[in-house]
């Protein structure tokens, strides 16, 4: 056991002296974020979860890695894509009698889905031969749908034995900030990043279209529009793996 260490502590201390800035030859790189929160309100990390609600329901996310494209036009200024795509579902269950969830029951469900398309650039400055520190600017686009759909509930309390509702409305997002990061080459053409931004963003949900039937009888409505913006930070960082080639 105590050669197996030395090995592997052997192989690590080795790997860390030879590592180095990409080869000459290689413009591209190919990330993906491994841990963090997205900049400017917009989903990165890689996550699934499921989380318990009031009256029995459960939120399930998804939270799909962003991925970022990156082409070094010179030795410091790198053109930059990036995607990124985000899915929620919350599930509420209500009860005629939710003291002891008897009588009649009821579900609402709501679903959110996100894409989001950034593109901007990066200046790195001189660094050593495992780093390359930069600073850059993003412009990210955020596009989404959100549904709902319930039976025998208004969405909050018991309403009538024959009762159901169905909507659907349209979101679009806007960001734009700076960042300031660096790679770390821990082998030859492979690095970890971290990230911090900080910049503005709005958020707007379009009108819809919401429905409710009750004995048959269907009644159409629009739901208002909502808009919402401000200035955000990722002082945690955003945790990058990627490839140069």
């Amino acid at each position: 056991m105590k050669k197996l260490s030395l090995l592997l502590g052997g192989m690590i201390l080795t790997t860390a002296v030879m590592a180095q800035k990409p080869t000459e030859g290689a413009p591209m790189s190919l990330e993906g974020n491994v841990a963090g929160l997205a900049a400017f309100g917009f989903a990165n990390s890689s996550a699934t979860n499921l989380n318990p609600t009031t009256n029995g329901g459960t939120t399930p996310s998804i939270v799909a890695p962003g991925l970022r494209f990156r082409y070094f036009a010179t030795e410091n200024i790198a053109i930059r894509l990036s995607l990124g795509f985000s899915s929620n579902k919350t599930t509420n269950n209500f009860y005629e009698n939710e003291i002891d969830n008897s009588g009649g029951a009821g579900t609402y469900v709501t679903r959110m889905g996100t894409t989001t398309i950034g593109i901007g650039g990066e200046y790195h400055f001189k660094g050593t031969e495992k780093l390359s520190p930069y600073a850059g600017l993003d412009i990210n686009f955020g596009m989404g749908k959100m549904t709902a759909e319930g039976e025998q509930t208004d969405g909050a309390t018991w309403v009538a034995a024959d009762y159901s509702e169905k909507g659907e409305q349209k979101t679009a997002g806007f960001g734009v900030g700076i960042v300031a990061g660096t790679d770390y080459y821990f082998a030859e053409n492979f690095y970890l990043g971290v990230e911090l931004g900080l910049g503005f963003n709005s958020y707007t949900m379009k009108e819809g279209s919401f429905s409710t039937t009750v004995a048959g009888v269907t009644t159409e409505v629009t739901g208002n529009e909502m808009k919402s913006s401000g200035f955000s930070n990722n002082v945690m960082g955003m945790f990058r793996l990627g490839w140069r080639f």
